[in-house]
Parts: structure tokens; C-alpha cells; sequence
């Protein structure tokens, strides 16, 4: 048992059991903008039976991203460790699954499913990501080596514009992949039997699940002095 309790905050719950990203995605609960706030005020805000969420959380293997615990990490190690894990990944990935979601929102066009919204959302997505992830690498992430090097006043306030903007692209993304995961019934395929359907949504979950957590230790790890 992992001793979950509902006064543990978000962020803190996920340092301890990465798998509960799964777990709070499901129920909508927001990790990456409100890391801050407990179980229980999530409760108070959400939709959700706590005590069987509790359980469920207390069941999770303790299982480490690629069996490494982020939370004994330097903020150095971090930076590193998000564009080794992520960023080359999502950089060739995301325009193509761009593709594949507009591939099938014109083969479904005609029937009642909504994934031409789903796909103007996911495009949304890939286009934010895109110029977030080469800002990051060209200017941010520089500067916040600097900065947690030196611990350096003048490269704080450099930052804290950047930080902003950023905080913000996070909301934005959020909200986007919530919207499809309602649209799509969370990611269910509207025809098990077509190749294309299930990829697509598969593929789709996925990246949610990658980027929420990339979102995740930038919100609360890296930007935390920043918030």
C-alpha cells in the first residue's frame, strides 16, 4: 500500500505513484495547473467517489517513470531528463498523428461522431507543442540552467515573462486534450473493427498521457519558483 491520503496534494500523490496520472486524467482532475491542491479539495471542486479514488491510488504499484524517481531529481537533471524523454519524440510524432486525426475526421464526416472538432482541438495541440517545445529549447531551458546554477536574480526576472506565457500554453493544452477525451468517450472507438479508428485513438491517449506529464514536472518541479 502506498498510504495515499485526501490531505496529500496532487503534485505530491504523483512524485509518490507516477501511475496516478491515469487515475486523475480519467476523472478530469487537473494535476497540471492545481499540483497545488489537495485530494480532497479536488473532491470538493470534482465529480468523484473519494473513497473508492483513494483505494484505487493506494492499489498502484509504486512504478517509476522508466524506473526513475523524478522526485530525487535536481531541477538540472530534470530539464535534461524531459528533452531526452520527450521532446525528440513528440517533435517527430505529433505532425504525424496531426495527419492521422485529420485522415479519420474525413473518413467519419458523414456519420454522427465529432472528431472534425476533435481534430481542429488536436491541431491546436500539435501547432502549441511545437513552437512550446522549440521555445523551451532555444530560450528557456538555457536560462533556467542559469538560473538554478547560479540562483542569479537578474536571469529570475529574464524568466519570469517566459514562465508566464508558458503557465498559460499549459491551460490551453489541458483544456484542448479534455475536450477531445469528452468527444471521444475517452478515446473509445467508434468502430473496434477499422484499423484506423483504434490507432488513432490509441495514439491519441498516449499523447495525452506524455505531455500531461511533461506539463506535470514543468508546472510542478521546474516552475515552481516561477508560479
Amino acid at each position: 500500500m502506498s498510504n495515499i491520503n485526501e490531505t496529500m496534494k496532487l503534485k505530491d500523490i504523483l512524485f509518490k505513484v507516477p501511475a496516478a496520472t491515469g487515475v486523475f486524467r480519467e476523472i478530469d482532475i487537473d494535476f497540471v495547473n492545481h499540483g497545488d491542491r489537495t485530494l480532497k479539495e479536488a473532491h470538493e471542486e470534482g465529480n468523484f467517489n473519494l473513497e473508492n479514488i483513494l483505494y484505487e491510488l493506494n492499489e498502484l504499484d509504486k512504478e517509476r517513470i522508466d524506473g526513475i524517481d523524478v522526485s530525487y531529481m535536481d531541477q538540472i537533471s530534470i530539464i535534461k531528463y524531459i528533452e531526452r524523454k520527450y521532446y525528440e519524440d513528440l517533435l517527430d510524432e505529433l505532425p504525424v498523428l496531426n495527419d492521422y486525426v485529420e485522415k479519420l475526421s474525413k473518413q467519419y464526416k458523414k456519420e454522427d461522431v465529432e472528431y472534425d472538432k476533435a481534430a481542429e482541438l488536436f491541431y491546436n495541440i500539435y501547432r502549441e507543442m511545437t513552437v512550446h517545445i522549440e521555445t523551451e529549447q532555444s530560450d528557456v531551458y538555457p536560462l533556467l540552467l542559469t538560473y538554478y546554477e547560479e540562483n542569479s536574480d537578474v536571469v529570475y526576472e529574464a524568466l519570469k515573462p517566459h514562465i508566464t506565457r508558458l503557465l498559460d500554453e499549459h491551460k490551453n493544452i489541458v483544456n484542448w486534450f479534455k475536450q477531445i477525451r469528452s468527444l471521444t468517450n475517452g478515446y473509445t472507438p467508434v468502430d473496434s473493427n477499422e484499423p484506423l479508428n483504434v490507432f488513432v485513438m490509441k495514439k491519441l491517449e498516449e499523447n495525452e498521457e506524455n505531455i500531461m506529464t511533461l506539463l506535470h514536472l514543468e508546472n510542478n518541479l521546474l516552475f515552481t519558483p516561477f508560479r
